[in-house]
């Protein structure tokens, strides 16, 4: 959890490292993975489960799963499952009262990539890939 500069909210991320990361010289390589419609940060962990970190250790890659929006009390919502909370689209909204807190192309694309080189040293050098499902994909 970290307080985010693009989203102005507290933002939540999964991360899972390899036993080899931070062993040898060789850079820790991260898959992003974007998780759609009404999922969370915990939506991969609970529905790829171990088979993926089983892999992921065997390949020695970083996996970085982020929340799908920006989320608290003060953040714009409403009542449909396709916007607001939980619906972020990973894009910079550019209408009020959107445009405040969901920033999430930056988020993903810049920030939370410089806070896990700097934080972790993973995804250095451009060893980072992205995948997902639904909004996310």
């Amino acid at each position: 959890k970290h307080l985010s500069a693009a989203t102005k909210t507290d933002m939540i991320f999964g991360l899972y490292l390899p036993s080899n990361h931070g062993t040898s010289k060789e850079p820790t390589p991260c898959l992003f993975w974007l998780s759609g419609l009404t999922c969370d940060d915990t939506n991969f962990a609970n529905k790829a489960g171990s088979r993926a970190f089983d892999q992921a250790e065997k390949e020695g890659i970083a996996l970085v799963m982020p929340d799908t929006s920006p989320r608290g009390e003060a953040v714009p919502n409403v009542d449909s499952y396709d916007l607001g909370i939980g619906a972020g689209f990973y894009v910079n909204a550019t209408q009020e009262p959107y445009k405040e807190n969901y920033q999430m192309y930056t988020y993903v694309t810049e920030e939370l990539p410089a806070l896990l080189e700097k934080e972790f040293k993973i995804g250095m050098f451009g060893l980072r890939s992205i995948s997902g499902h639904s909004m996310g994909g």
